[in-house]
């Protein structure tokens, strides 16, 4: 059975549910020009994606949208701790269930992606390894037109200093 729970901060207009959709309730409006008040129906609310291909909703007429996790992991886990991201178990940056969000560091959140298979930002662990084998007489003007990246962005795996470049040297860590 799903279980709806009021959204800090919204109680009494939405809420979210641990299946990690999120709802309005009904409410009583005042219409502009009109004396009087008319019964606004609530529903589950629609969301749209993300350039990151998170969920998001809007809460309220003229605001902001919110990420749906963001939403149910307030809901249900509290607020975020200092410093922690909300991180999808599974990496799946569509699956917004209770189950599935948790709070943790950001490198756990970016090894969640590996572990599933996916692209943290625009290399996989796969890409950084063959930019490192390339031999050093390949420029990365070139590399960088191969794997649709800046030519900054390969300088910054060939020097180390790319987040993903750190993650590779413990593999045991990223394919548990």
């Amino acid at each position: 059975m799903e279980l709806w729970k009021d959204i800090p901060g919204y109680e009494g207009k939405y809420q979210a549910s641990d299946e990690g959709r999120i709802r309005s309730l009904d409410r009583r409006v005042g219409t502009p020009g009109k004396v009087g008040f008319k019964t606004m129906k609530g529903r589950i609310l629609r969301p749209g994606p993300t350039k990151t291909g998170h969920l998001y909703v809007v809460l309220g007429h003229g605001k902001a949208g919110t990420p749906v996790h963001t939403l149910v992991a307030l809901t249900f886990l509290g607020p975020r701790p200092p410093g922690a991201d909300i991180c999808h178990n599974d990496g799946d940056p569509t699956n917004n269930k209770l189950d599935n969000l948790r709070y943790d560091t950001r490198t756990n959140n970016i090894l969640d992606v590996y572990r599933s298979g996916g692209r943290w930002r625009k290399l996989s662990l796969d890409d950084i390894k063959a930019i490192l084998q390339e031999p050093k007489t390949t420029t990365g003007r070139s590399l960088a037109k191969k794997y649709g990246v800046s030519a900054t962005t390969i300088s910054r795996v060939r020097l180390g200093r790319y987040k993903s470049c750190r993650l590779i040297k413990d593999q045991n860590t990223i394919y548990q």
